[in-house]
């Protein structure tokens, strides 16, 4: 059975408890349910905003348009759900803005990039592919409410810096996390090469999980 994961949910299997590696098995064996979907597609706008703003030359004026577009859309909101999904994106790109905005980045086209151990097919498609002093730059973006955990953003990380390297020359520092709350930029690192045994080894205990609880 092949499985398929995103390099995100696959950090968080690996450094849950049993209780969150169970929660992911549910989602992979089960896609299509609500708790599959909703926290893929929950800050797909904001995302697509900010990535519209470097792509447009740091356009201001679109993502105040983008802004006011989500604000009204969260104020005719049907559901207190959805009202709550559309202020949360607004307020991602609002803390996005404040610290990052002033950042000359040019969007290029990323090829959809995976890494494989096992049975185990982990999307390292990032959220942002930017040119940046010559160089090629990976971004991920944290735009949650909740700090990801440290070890969490290393394996990440590395999973798409390990997803990237057969396909585009970057090394592992040119892989960088922004949490939007905070300002806070983290790369990866050269070091963490001691990594890619304990995902390899993630990436069989998910196979197995997932084949254990498919029978």
């Amino acid at each position: 059975m092949k499985i398929s994961i995103s390099a995100k949910a696959f950090a968080e299997f690996v450094i849950g408890g049993p209780g969150k590696k169970l929660s992911t098995i549910r989602k992979i064996l089960k896609p299509k349910s609500p708790e599959a979907q909703i926290p893929i597609a929950y800050y797909k706008r904001a995302i697509a905003i900010i990535r519209g703003y470097h792509d447009q030359d740091n356009n201001a004026e679109y993502v105040n348009a983008e802004m006011k577009t989500l604000f009204k859309e969260a104020e005719s909101a049907e559901t207190p759900q959805a009202r709550a999904k559309r202020l949360s994106n607004l307020r991602a790109v609002e803390l996005y803005m404040k610290s990052f905005a002033d950042r000359t980045w040019k969007v290029v086209k990323c090829p959809r990039i995976h890494y494989t151990s096992s049975d185990v097919r982990i999307s390292g498609t990032p959220d942002l592919a930017v040119q940046y002093s010559k160089r090629l730059r990976l971004v991920k973006l944290g735009v949650r409410k909740e700090k990801e955990a440290a070890d969490m953003v290393r394996i990440m990380l590395r999973v798409i810096y390990q997803a990237a390297k057969k396909e585009l020359k970057l090394d592992a520092q040119d892989i960088t996390y922004f949490y939007v709350r905070t300002g806070e930029a983290i790369s990866g690192e050269p070091a963490d090469r001691r990594l890619a045994a304990a995902i390899d080894s993630g990436c069989t205990t998910l196979q197995e999980m997932v084949r254990a609880k498919a029978i």
